[in-house]
């Protein structure tokens, strides 16, 4: 191959890498909105911080007395490690955000700790809010 052929052929390539990205920045439409609305966040509900705090401080007397029977199953259940095996050791709940429709308030909180068999692990819980009382975890 020729001197003059390879530089050709370069300057084929950069010259085509050029025009796809100004051809794309001209025909690029920007950000699209989201199909989707948004809610709008509200501070933490009182009961539900209650019940972060709680698990915080390893409290089983202050959770049955914020919570039914129902309710403290669907929270055995939904802190469950990754691995399958349910959390024994709460290091941390942290509030990551709430939203509200109605009467109705759904609370999200990330739970750090371990679990029954020794790993570390981040759970990610929703407790749902009606009037004051906690109604439901997701």
């Amino acid at each position: 191959m020729s001197e003059g052929r390879a530089v050709f052929v370069l300057a084929l390539l950069v010259g085509s890498i050029v025009a796809g990205a100004v051809v794309q920045r001209v025909t690029d439409s920007g950000v699209r909105e989201s199909p989707y609305s948004t809610l709008d966040r509200i501070e933490e509900p009182a009961a539900a911080a209650d019940v972060a705090l709680a698990l915080s401080n390893g409290d089983p007397k202050s959770l049955s007395r914020l919570m039914d029977n129902q309710s403290l199953t669907a929270l055995r259940d939904a802190l469950v490690s990754p691995m399958g095996a349910p959390i024994s050791d709460v290091r941390s709940v942290k509030f990551v955000g709430a939203t509200a429709k109605g009467t109705r308030v759904l609370a999200g909180y990330v739970l750090n700790g371990k679990d029954m068999q020794g790993s570390d692990a981040i759970v990610g819980f929703v407790l749902d809010v009606e009037n004051g009382q906690i109604v439901g975890v997701n």
